[in-house]
């Protein structure tokens, strides 16, 4: 019994140590809300070449969101961004047509605590680039 108390102790112990240096999640860090706004364009990519139905995206500057749905007005993906706002200038919208590439080439502006962070579309294949 002692040894089971002794061991649960220095357990507790070892617990106790590792979860006070967790570090924190921050909500408003720019480099995951990036990652998350690649993976909405992807996955609407993704999406469209799975359906085979083409997809506009559209950025929503009033609510500061992303929105992606099927051309025959099937479900909508919203993504809300949190530590990005979206720039007025640049892309209102573009479609991903059935063999996933795009109707149309541009920007899409962000600004990020402060950064300027640019995600460049081009129609070839549905493939964009990031630029900060």
């Amino acid at each position: 019994m002692m040894e089971m108390m002794l061991t649960l102790a220095v357990v507790s112990i070892i617990l106790l140590i590792s979860v006070s240096a967790l570090p924190d999640y921050d909500v408003l860090n720019t480099d995951d809300e990036i990652s998350n706004i690649s993976y909405f364009f992807k996955a609407a990519q993704t999406r469209t070449i799975y359906e085979e139905s083409a997809h506009i995206v559209m950025m929503d500057h009033e609510n500061n969101q992303l929105i992606a749905r099927s051309s025959e007005g099937g479900d909508a993906y919203v993504y809300t961004l949190t530590a990005c706002t979206l720039s007025a200038n640049g892309l209102k919208r573009f479609m991903y047509i059935a063999s996933g590439d795009t109707n149309a080439f541009g920007t899409v502006n962000l600004k990020c605590r402060g950064e300027d962070v640019r995600f460049v579309f081009q129609i070839q294949k549905g493939q964009f680039r990031i630029e900060r």
